[in-house]
């Protein structure tokens, strides 16, 4: 990783965490294909640590619905 070569300009939260994006996607191979959801998820994922905010784990959000979904059929 020590071949990225990241320049930002400018000190904003969002260019922070495009820089670390960018960072990102060259260490998991993904600045070569077009996977829109990955980046936008990731993008606000980065954004978030910027912030210092808690990141949410959309999975973890998922699997929660699911769950619930499950209780609720449970009960009918």
């Amino acid at each position: 990783m020590s071949d990225v070569k990241i320049e930002i300009e400018g000190d904003s939260d969002a260019a922070v965490a495009l820089a670390l994006l960018r960072m990102i996607s060259t260490a998991e191979g993904k600045d070569q294909d077009g996977d829109r959801e990955w980046f936008l998820e990731t993008f606000a994922a980065c954004l978030a640590v910027v912030r210092d905010a808690e990141v949410l784990d959309l999975d973890d959000i998922e699997e929660e619905d699911e769950e619930d979904e499950e209780e609720d059929g449970a009960a009918n």
